[in-house]
């Protein structure tokens, strides 16, 4: 018997083209601004698949609204969503848990905003369904010639993958990228805000962060949402519209 290659799911059939992949960077509670990324800018057609890298609350003015499209977009069948988790949901999640240093410092990065978009004083009086929500997020995502994770990877281990801790995934900040010791896979992510011509600039680099400092409005060289087009390495991006 001949052995043969089958075809790819979207060289006939089902499929009349080959679905995209998108990375978005840190969105910080600015709903109108990813509404309008996807739904105008995106246009995500069946099969094509939408990935989060974190930080979807706090310092912009509806941190309820993005949570509340996230999951709607969750709901949607005719194409994938994957959010990870960010430092963000992070501290909101131990603020609501209890931990007073991490409410602190939740504060002081824009927790106070989160709140008031909930309408709420503390953060353990956030409805349930959207702390769950949170919770249940991933920490990173091998996606073919990808790695996307909100903040980095810890490359002093073995195996970064496998090994990089949690305060790593969400927290780092550092240059150090090693693409071997992740199969020479290009690292997306979020958390440092970039301006927009370093980003532009990293996409011929393996390792391409997407924060541009949404919530930023009118600054030069932030304040836009900005995704990668994960098969044609390209950036498509909205200006903060809140």
């Amino acid at each position: 018997m001949t052995n043969v290659k089958p075809s790819p799911p979207w060289a006939g059939g089902r499929f009349s083209r080959k679905p995209r992949r998108f990375a978005i960077g840190d969105v910080h509670g600015c709903s109108r601004t990813l509404q309008t990324l996807v739904e105008e800018v995106i246009r995500p057609e069946p099969d094509d698949v939408i990935f989060l890298l974190g930080d979807y609350i706090d310092r912009g003015p509806d941190s309820k609204g993005v949570l509340n499209y996230l999951m709607a977009l969750f709901e949607r069948e005719d194409f994938l969503v994957f959010s990870l988790m960010g430092n963000h949901e992070e501290l909101c999640l131990k603020a609501a848990a209890g931990d007073k240093v991490a409410e602190k410092i939740w504060y002081g990065n824009g927790g106070y905003g989160t709140l008031q978009s909930f309408g709420v004083g503390r953060a353990e009086d956030i409805p349930t369904k959207y702390l769950n929500f949170m919770a249940a997020m991933g920490r990173i995502k091998v996606e073919n010639n990808y790695i996307l994770v909100h903040a980095g990877l810890d490359f002093a281990t073995e195996d970064p993958i496998r090994d990089s801790s949690s305060e790593f995934m969400l927290w780092d900040r550092s240059e150090r990228v090693q693409p071997v010791h992740i199969g020479d896979r290009t690292l997306v992510c979020g958390h440092t805000v970039t301006p927009l011509f370093q980003i532009k600039e990293s996409l011929t680099t393996r390792v391409i962060r997407l924060d541009n400092g949404c919530y930023d409005k009118g600054h030069m060289g932030y304040g836009s949402l900005v995704a990668l087009d994960m098969n044609s390495r390209e950036l498509v991006l909205q200006e903060n519209c809140e």
